[in-house]
């Protein structure tokens, strides 16, 4: 135990006032005639024994007082701990207690009925002082020992007590994720944060110094050679869409220390080393919404060794949140595909959630950025959101999209208290319909795959999602391929070495291969030769007489199936699974790094469908037939006409046809931290882009000679962008950045949390500025019992008070006056023999 005013300890002293008052104005005992009775002789001995006893009493509660008093103007501390009762101990304390009371008053209330009042008296007096001390010491022995070993076992380690005016060299670390930007009385808690921050200032000793920080960045922390510069970055802090978890940022903040105290005590030059003391009293405070996602899980290991390594650091969490935050959110946008041809379909989805918020029906829009950039609406949808359930709603169908870019936003229509992540931005790139080549010896076996490629007519042939061209297997080495950016071969017999290299090389280069088998009379042995093999997705068998089987997919979130997965509410999947049969197929030897797509249902579950990478393309192979012979009996499958479900050849084609070309890789939606890379035409000379930013930003960005793409660092501001050739042309690539998902989970670090990442006891946690002075007075000074023992005075008092009117009460009633003469007599009671 420390205190602070130490010096009031002398007066400890007028302890002695109440013994010395005791003895000198003792009073001697009159000496009064009574009559010779045994029974008064007695009452009166047991009467002289009962006042010294409360003499002695009120002697003791008077000193009690005085040391009281003294104790509490010397505003004593102890090092910190939790020194409030637990619960058991409560419990114990209540039953003891309870117990004693109840069996006093019981026996009290039956030896009245038993024993004459003068025997019950005396023994009532005896018992009480009985049960007094038995109570006592079961409560000691029950109550105040476990308390004082609970006590002692957290106290294992005290911080001795540290000079109130020692300079501080603190650190203030500000989360400045977007969540920071919640509103609650018209502040976002970043600017709660930095109130309490700038409060705090005022209150420091001279010659501290603050560093201020926050998680944007990983740059080094360093202190400031005045308070102004710390001001002034108080004054800067903005939160930010990329944020480093707090627990890195609080490692380099110890890092920081540890090498300013190094510093520190390196200035003391000419001081032995055992003699060199720190002239700082070194503290972290770190403002944060507390957040979950803003701390990075499994990084408590490395955090508290660092701060085991750096004991003299203390650590303050300053919570700025709000306990029961509501918010309406949209955590992503899912659109159907990311490169749409020209006069194609966008469906645009989104996944929307809540907290906090009562289960209602919320409305959100769906806006185009127009070609002078001002958002228009396209349509709405409505959901009903339950409180951590998130949903997702569809908007309607985006027909007959134009480009080159289509920029677009969902919005929720509504306010809340965290506006960041009521709008989520979305982009997609509008090109020309891709060039494909359909090969195939006979033309009739290449008719259903060219009508779904292209199934609408000339007047509408703007519709048509690919430019299909048919050339014949015989001329295939006449065609240039570069044109091209995919291959379908269908029932193609056989092909030449030289036939196979080239579109090796087509697919190495980036371009699609789909390979179609459905015909008995392909040639096996110019299948598997070793020019074909090398980026072939398999060897072939045999084909597999007449049966009949149906595809099996296993896999129903292959990027291959998204065309599928848009038509699930008609019944897609089942479509192809049930009402698709297969009666003939080829038997095929997987190739080593192929993937199998889908299977039949035969018993050896054959290869259906599978896919290999070659370089930067990508060759798929269907083993049975996508045309229809007009003979019956020679039809290997009615996958191109399934009854009752025509647009499923389409969407099958459709969906094969971009995947095999890559044609849907191109990504234009990033989150916010992530590194945006988009394609360009390459070109043996460097060159100069114009990057069109939100806010009306732009900046300048080069491409090296002969890149096949361009990555766009630091594109972090939330919104739409565009690469340009020059200021007013069209633009050439865009995308739009949206923040994590994650920044709208507001749920927050519970207590076991917080222990298990920094440990617990080694911080201190504050919501306001007044519990910030009190945790750092309790870590500095240890915990202040001023107020405990104020309280325990007022208790001494009370009872010092009580004693005394009863004392006096008991001296007057023992007093009588005779009823003639005036002369005073007395009964036997202890009056007799009583002192002041």
């Amino acid at each position: 135990m420390t205190f602070l005013n130490s010096a009031i300890l002398a007066g400890l002293f007028a302890v002695a006032v109440p013994v010395i008052l005791h003895f000198l104005l003792k009073q001697k005992p009159k000496k009064l005639i009574f009559p010779a009775l045994r029974l008064i002789e007695q009452r009166r001995r047991q009467n002289v024994r009962r006042l010294r006893l409360r003499h002695l009493w009120l002697m003791l509660l008077r000193m009690l007082v005085l040391a009281g008093l003294v104790f509490a103007l010397a505003r004593p501390s102890l090092p910190p701990a939790n020194y409030g009762l637990s619960g058991v101990e409560i419990g114990t304390l209540l039953v003891v207690v309870s117990l004693a009371v109840g069996s006093y008053l019981w026996l009290i209330r039956r030896w009245k009925s038993q024993l004459t009042p003068f025997l019950w008296e005396a023994r009532r007096a005896s018992f009480r002082g009985w049960m007094t001390g038995g109570t006592l010491l079961a409560l000691l022995l029950l109550v105040v020992l476990p308390y004082q070993q609970r006590i002692a076992a957290e106290i294992t380690d005290p911080t001795p007590a540290k000079p109130l005016d020692l300079p501080v060299a603190g650190i203030f670390l500000f989360d400045s994720s977007l969540s920071m930007e919640y509103q609650q009385e018209g502040q976002t808690r970043l600017d709660v944060a930095r109130r309490i921050a700038k409060d705090h200032l005022e209150d420091l000793p001279a010659a501290s110094r603050i560093a201020v920080a926050d998680t944007a960045s990983d740059n080094p922390i360093l202190f400031p050679p005045t308070m102004l510069a710390a001001q002034s970055r108080l004054d800067a802090l903005e939160t930010h869409s990329v944020s480093r978890p707090l627990d890195e940022r609080l490692r380099d903040a110890l890092r920081a220390h540890t090498e300013d105290r190094r510093r520190t005590l390196e200035e003391l030059g000419s001081i032995p080393d055992e003699r060199r003391k720190d002239r700082f009293v070194r503290r972290i405070y770190l403002f944060t919404d507390l957040s979950a996602t803003a701390w990075r899980a499994g990084g408590s290991a490395r955090l508290q060794a660092d701060l085991d390594r750096l004991e003299g650091v203390n650590i303050y969490l300053i919570d700025v949140g709000v306990e029961q935050p509501q918010n309406a959110s949209i955590t992503d946008i899912i659109l159907s595909r990311e490169r749409v041809a020209v006069g194609g379909d966008l469906i645009v989805s989104a996944v929307v959630d809540s907290i906090g918020l009562p289960e209602e029906t919320q409305t959100f829009e769906l806006l185009l950025t127009n070609a002078q950039g001002a958002s228009a609406k396209h349509g709405q949808a409505q959901v009903k959101l339950e409180p951590g359930s998130p949903a997702r709603l569809e908007f309607p169908l985006l027909s007959g999209v134009t480009g080159p870019l289509l920029h677009g936003e969902v919005r929720y229509v509504g306010s809340d208290p965290l506006t960041i992540d009521n709008v989520r931005y979305f982009t997609a790139s509008v090109t020309a319909p891709p060039k494909v080549l359909v090969v195939s010896s006979e033309n009739s076996d290449a008719r259903e795959l060219l009508a779904a490629l292209a199934p609408h007519d000339e007047r509408n042939a703007s519709q048509n999602k690919f430019d299909p061209v048919f050339t014949n297997a015989n001329r295939l080495r006449e065609a240039d391929l570069s044109q091209y950016t995919t291959v379908c071969l269908v029932n193609v017999s056989r092909l030449a070495d030289a036939e196979w290299y080239r579109l090796g090389k087509f697919v190495e280069d980036g371009g699609g291969l789909a390979i179609f088998l459905g015909s008995t009379d392909l040639d096996d042995l110019s299948y598997n030769r070793a020019q074909a093999q090398a980026f072939l997705p398999a060897s072939l068998d045999s084909w597999q007489p007449q049966n009949e089987w149906n595809f099996q997919i296993k896999d129903r979130q292959h990027p291959l199936f998204w065309k599928f997965r848009q038509y699930e509410s008609y019944g897609a999947f089942a479509t192809m699974e049930t009402d698709v049969w297969v009666g003939r197929f080829w038997k095929v030897q997987p190739a080593e790094g192929a993937g199998v797509i889908a299977t039949y249902t035969n018993p050896d579950q054959s290869p259906a469908i599978l896919e290999r990478v070659h370089g930067r393309g990508r060759t798929v192979m269907v083993t049975t037939a996508v045309n229809l012979p007009d003979n019956y009996r020679q039809r290997w499958t009615n996958l191109p006409s399934p009854l009752g479900a025509p647009w499923l050849f389409v969407a099958f084609a459709e969906q094969l046809t971009e995947y095999v070309s890559r044609f849907t890789d191109t990504q234009h939606n990033y989150k916010a931290g992530e590194t945006p890379s988009l394609p360009v035409e390459p070109q043996p000379l460097e060159r100069q882009f114009l990057l069109r930013e939100p806010q009306f930003k732009q900046r300048r960005v080069s491409v090296a000679p002969n890149d096949l793409s361009i990555t766009i660092e630091e594109a972090d501001a939330l919104g739409h962008y565009e690469l340009v050739a020059t200021t007013n042309s069209p633009p050439l690539q865009g995308f739009s950045v949206n923040l994590p998902g994650n920044e709208s989970n507001l749920t927050r670090m519970t207590e076991q949390q917080l222990n298990d990442l920094l440990g617990e006891g080694k911080y201190q946690l504050a919501r306001t500025i007044d519990e910030l002075k009190d945790e750092i007075s309790t870590a500095d000074l240890g915990q202040e019992v001023f107020p405990f023992v104020l309280m325990l005075l007022v208790t001494i008092f009370l009872g010092e008070h009580l004693v005394a009117n009863r004392f006096y009460d008991v001296e007057r009633r023992n007093h009588t006056w005779a009823p003639t003469g005036g002369q005073p007599t007395s009964t036997g009671t202890a009056a007799t023999t009583a002192s002041a």
